[in-house]
């Protein structure tokens, strides 16, 4: 069992459900963690040019699903274009914001075309999106079992790599989501511990209060017996 320090960000039973995640996916999933790398908005990983019309969306996506190794068929569909009023009611945000849906042959993922104005915050909807397409297989078998399958898809798209994207779009969005931001910044410094990436990779692309919450969560980690 893994303790973090005298002021821990995170319970303990949270923060072992995290640590034993990670370890399934090494354990179970070992293509999945060789092929994660920590995600950053840039050209680097995103190539579509700039817009926000479906076919960018559908560039982005493809990014994506390549990012993933995602080979099974996944539609993505815009919804209606709804108020711009229903993107601040963030109890509804994951209602309006994406869905995935596994009702038919091909899967189908929603999304607001309204979301192409918030890059950061679009790449956070599919990534959650995607990973629901991921773990649809084995969500029986994941540490907390369907119970925690909202909150593992949060976590496990961290694990995927996308944990600065989502530290960052959770603070441009205004609200938590299912994991807390304490909870994303314990399992981003998990995650470059793992694959021994610089803090200094993952900075740059974080505002001032997801850096603090990170900074928090590294030196918590050192505290670790």
């Amino acid at each position: 069992m893994r303790l973090f320090g005298k002021t821990p960000l995170i319970g303990e039973d949270l923060n072992d459900w995290i640590i034993d995640n990670f370890d399934w996916v090494e354990s179970e999933r070992p293509a999945w963690w060789v092929m994660a790398e920590l995600i950053r908005p840039t050209r680097e990983y995103f190539h579509a040019p700039g817009g926000h019309d479906h076919e960018t969306a559908l560039l982005v996506f493809e990014d994506m699903k390549r990012q993933l190794g995602t080979t099974q068929p996944v539609a993505l569909e815009p919804l209606p274009d709804l108020p711009d009023e229903l993107l601040h009611d963030y109890t509804r945000m994951s209602d309006t914001a994406g869905q995935y849906w596994d009702d038919a042959e091909t899967p189908l993922i929603t999304y607001n075309p309204k979301l192409m104005r918030r890059p950061v915050m679009f790449i956070n909807t599919l990534a959650h999106e995607l990973i629901h397409a991921r773990l649809a297989p084995v969500v029986d078998d994941l540490p907390g079992g369907a119970p925690a399958h909202e909150l593992a898809t949060d976590l496990h798209a961290i694990i995927a790599g996308y944990g600065v994207i989502q530290l960052e779009a959770a603070e441009q969005a205004g609200w938590a989501g299912y994991m807390s931001q304490a909870s994303r910044a314990v399992a981003l410094a998990e995650f470059l511990h793992r694959k021994a990436i610089a803090p200094d990779d993952a900075f740059p692309y974080l505002s001032r209060r997801p850096a603090s919450w990170l900074r928090k969560a590294l030196a918590s980690r050192k505290r670790v017996r």
